[in-house]
């Protein structure tokens, strides 16, 4: 899950890096890991407590970097997610609906510092959906930052993008959930490791540099 936002950044400021990869046409997996926290993306109401962020027990993440020149100033990446529970113990199980929702990642001239996302669905009106027995919860596009990159595991290099965003929108529909407010302010804490892949599906190096 890679969804976040504190405040829209200018465009000068979200701006001026690029993604780069050794192969024109490059393959982008993401994938956490199943060390305990440790690249590991939770998605939880602002302020909410520990055991009530949702993880998933199976993730992927897919894009790609098609250019001549071997490098991009965005990447759509789109996100599957299956076996989504809350950390607490009853775990509380999830269901979460892409709906062809995907998100843009740009790199700004300091790739580790605060770098603005984009989610973005394909139709009008659809948004990312997660489902409770007691709650549904809509996530909308929107314009968020808080996503960090950094360089790993040289020469063959991988990309951690780490989240610490807060102030995602959400929306709040039937159910008990609602007693407490329609609209709520969320947060996506955790982190991805991004890899590249040729067609071949041998690992290429990428990066993200200002």
């Amino acid at each position: 899950m890679a969804m976040s936002a504190v405040a829209v950044m200018n465009a000068g400021a979200s701006t001026g890096g690029h993604f780069v990869s050794t192969e024109e046409h490059t393959i982008i997996e993401g994938f956490e890991e199943e060390e305990p926290n440790k690249h590991v993306l939770h998605f939880n109401k602002e302020g909410g407590a520990a055991g009530e962020r949702i993880g998933c027990d199976v993730d992927k993440y897919t894009g790609t970097i098609s250019s001549e020149t071997k490098t991009a100033t965005e990447i759509t990446i789109t996100p599957s997610w299956e076996q989504c529970y809350t950390t607490g113990t009853p775990n509380t199980k999830f269901d979460i609906h892409e709906n062809k929702c995907d998100f843009l990642f740009t790199v700004s001239k300091t790739p580790t510092g605060h770098n603005t996302a984009h989610v973005k669905c394909e139709k009008a009106g659809e948004a990312f959906v997660i489902t409770h027995q007691n709650c549904t919860i809509t996530v909308p596009p929107q314009t968020v930052t808080g996503v960090s990159y950094t360089n790993i595991n040289a020469p063959l290099h991988e990309v951690t993008l780490e989240s610490t965003v807060k102030g995602i929108t959400a929306h709040y529909h039937a159910g008990i959930c609602i007693f407490l407010g329609t609209t709520h302010k969320s947060e996506m804490v955790g982190s991805v490791t991004v890899a590249g892949f040729n067609t071949d599906e041998d690992q290429v190096a990428v990066t993200a540099t200002g």
